[in-house]
């Protein structure tokens, strides 16, 4: 019997990459507009940020991404409000799809795109690493990094056309509802987590607050989230806290105790552990950056 070979249809495909940023921005910040020939993608993971284009005026809070086309008109600007931090893709893809995201630009994630945009953001870490520009290749990369990265990003741009269109197979839908089902359940538990922040959170207590199994509970939350829980709380701390330094609304002792941390010097301790300065040089950080670059180019 002869094989004949089908070659599969690929609808979108990225050919290259330009710049991949990570921000933690004031909330007092304005930025230079730009416009330049290949797409880029503004995720929100913290905070809120104002986004001004040739398409329209848009407030992106939390979970939104906004979709700049080629040659279009781009600037943000800093709410006044929720301190940013922003992960922002530029890169080159000609596929005739990509046209979707010329008459649509924002969107609202749920928890299964945003898992795919946590693997996202960890291959761009494993790859070349986040801010750099030019972009650099790791010597170190682990195996296939860069084909990840762009596996992901592909990923996450097919179910955002995905899920504004009606026309997807029953299939793809009953395995859709089953993702979405887990998503939410995770959802709710990130939510009870930021909701108790400041109070000590065991995975017992977890377990029992939503009737799951230990395994379970750890299957499923770092199956859709992507790390363990107890490093989702520590993590999320310590963002809480680089956004409140940011915001210059508490004092050190008061963001302490706002996180649930049992002394200031703790909390200290944890900080520059996890972001390798100590709080205090942190916000002199961000201050000497606003301070000597009020206007920032993307």
């Amino acid at each position: 019997m002869d094989f004949v070979p089908y070659r599969l249809n690929e609808q979108i495909v990225v050919n290259d990459i330009f710049t991949c940023y990570y921000f933690e921005l004031s909330n007092r910040q304005q930025y230079n507009g730009e416009s330049h020939d290949f797409w880029e993608i503004v995720y929100v993971d913290k905070g809120e940020v104002n986004a001004n284009t040739e398409s329209g005026y848009y407030r992106l809070n939390q979970g939104n991404i906004l979709v700049h086309s080629p040659n279009e008109y781009h600037q943000l600007e800093s709410t006044g409000n929720k301190a940013p931090n922003l992960f922002i893709v530029t890169f080159r893809c000609d596929n005739e799809a990509m046209k979707f995201f010329d008459e649509h630009k924002l969107f609202r994630i749920g928890q299964v795109e945003h898992a795919v945009l946590a693997r996202l953001m960890k291959e761009s870490l494993n790859s070349f690493g986040l801010n750099l520009f030019p972009i650099t290749p790791k010597q170190d990369a682990p195996f296939a990094s860069e084909q990840l990265f762009k596996i992901y990003l592909e990923q996450l741009l097919i179910l955002i056309i995905r899920n504004e269109r009606s026309d997807m197979p029953q299939a793809a839908l009953l395995s859709t509802t089953r993702e979405n089902q887990s998503a939410h359940l995770s959802k709710q538990i990130i939510e009870y987590l930021e909701r108790n922040l400041s109070s000590k959170i065991t995975l017992d207590g977890l377990c029992a607050q939503f009737s799951m199994g230990r395994t379970q509970m750890n299957i499923l939350f770092k199956r859709t989230v992507g790390i363990g829980i107890i490093a989702y709380v520590n993590q999320s701390k310590i963002e809480h806290a680089k956004k409140y330094i940011r915001e210059e609304i508490y004092n050190l002792t008061e963001i302490s105790d706002l996180l649930g941390y049992s002394s200031v010097h703790y909390f200290s301790r944890h900080f520059k552990k996890t972001v390798g300065m100590t709080p205090s040089e942190y916000a002199r950080t961000i201050k000497a950056r606003n301070e000597t670059t009020p206007k920032t180019e993307f």
